[in-house]
């Protein structure tokens, strides 16, 4: 492929993804659901005008680097302090949640597909990560009760780089063959590296966190507090890389990276209000186009045929996804967290919040890049939810938080910070 294809490329795939905006408001509609058809429209299946193969250097970068922004900054908005209070109920949501979630549409898929165990895991892995960066401007637009509004975001932050753990774990299993009913041999590789997953993506995201705080701060250690863009970039590239390399999470280490970068005063570290608002422009901006590109590169590669044959299967599945995965999910992590005293409205809002969005379109981009089998009915079911979650939950989260009473008017500032 020349330079003049890759630029032209390009420049279809973001005139394609923003021509949907206008629609999508035109519309009333979720953008994301806009820019998957467009991408289908504009996509091999239909039209032909664009074409970017899933398994191309292009869109393995953009569902890595990209991606990893996108956690980043999901991250940056997270205030260690409103989360403390929540902590408990947090965590379980964010881990023992995924578990639930999986078994759940596992269990859909099983029934709906007759698929095996091994990849109907792996769908429910993909589809157990919500998405900050469909929450983040929603809940601030909406000025929703802060512990709400926190703990759901963390939650979404959280539970990216937990389901992204597992689905590359579980990928792992249905390439070697199938570990379920394989004997305890077989499963406890997985879990050695899930673990190994986790503590080395945690040390590079602390390390790579600690290392941009410094070096943009207003103290003698910033020496590059004149270039955010490209020493963010820089630092979550080589994070990404070696935490990969070293058989640890990446996804987890942007996600902690941006913790400790949002949280820099816990570490006291000083920033200026300048650079606090670089950094955030840069990033929130590259966050957009990130998005923008991913959701089109999905509706390129999806087979509408495809969609349409596996519809009441897919919609089968949603079902239990929505109104059983959830309700549970949620049910078993607040109820045991009593310190923090969650009210059944405030229970009902976050069982009712939960879109799917840019990390589960990733992790089945992926998964189709590397030819696992069972991709393509990941991808399908990606694509149902994305659909269901944003027309059913995202355009009626406003309305029933104020049915709920859960909005205090413009968000306000945290006392603590």
């Amino acid at each position: 492929m020349d330079a003049e294809h890759v630029l032209l490329t390009a420049g279809l795939v973001l005139a394609v993804a923003l021509l949907a905006l206008p629609i999508a408001q035109v519309l009333r509609l979720p953008s994301m659901v806009i820019l998957v058809l467009l991408g289908v429209l504009a996509g091999p299946s239909v039209l032909g005008l664009v074409e970017v193969p899933i398994e191309g250097l292009g869109a393995e970068l953009l569902f890595t680097i990209g991606v990893a922004l996108i956690l980043f900054h999901g991250g940056m908005g997270i205030s260690l302090r409103v989360i403390s209070r929540t902590l408990v109920g947090l965590l379980l949501l964010a881990v023992p949640g995924v578990a639930i979630t999986a078994g759940v549409v596992a269990a859909a898929v099983v029934l709906a597909f007759g698929a095996p165990w091994e990849i109907a895991l792996m769908c429910g892995a993909v589809l157990a990560a919500t998405d900050p960066a469909i929450l983040v401007p929603l809940f601030d637009r909406l000025g929703l009760r802060p512990r709400v509004a926190q703990t759901v975001i963390a939650e979404s932050a959280l539970n990216d780089p937990m389901a992204a753990i597992a689905t590359v774990t579980l990928a792992g299993v249905v390439v070697a063959g199938g570990a379920v009913g394989g004997g305890l041999d077989l499963a406890r590789g997985p879990l050695l590296e899930l673990v190994q997953a986790i503590g080395v993506g945690a040390v590079f995201g602390l390390v790579g966190g600690v290392l941009i705080a410094l070096l943009l701060s207003s103290r003698r250690l910033g020496v590059l507090r004149e270039s955010a863009a490209a020493t963010l970039l820089a630092i979550i590239a080589i994070a990404y890389v070696q935490s990969e390399v070293l058989g640890g999470s990446p996804y987890l280490a942007a996600f902690i990276a941006g913790l400790v970068v949002g949280n820099k005063d816990l570490f006291r570290v000083d920033h200026d209000h300048r650079q606090e608002e670089a950094l955030e422009t840069y990033t929130a901006q590259t966050v957009d186009i990130v998005v923008l590109a991913i959701f089109v590169v999905l509706g390129l590669n999806l087979d509408a045929a495809l969609l349409w044959d596996n519809l009441w299967a897919g919609l089968a599945v949603m079902a239990a996804f929505i109104l059983v995965a959830r309700p549970l999910t949620v049910g078993f992590s607040l109820g045991l967290d009593r310190r923090a005293g969650w009210t059944l409205r405030e229970a009902g809002f976050i069982v009712w919040c939960r879109e799917t969005g840019v990390v589960p379109v990733a992790l089945a981009g992926t998964l189709l890049a590397e030819g696992v089998p069972g991709a393509e009915l990941v991808a399908t079911l990606v694509t149902f939810a994305v659909v269901t979650t944003l027309l059913l939950q995202a355009t009626t989260a406003g309305w029933l938080a104020g049915r709920l009473g859960l909005l205090d008017g413009p968000p306000p500032v945290d006392p603590d910070a």
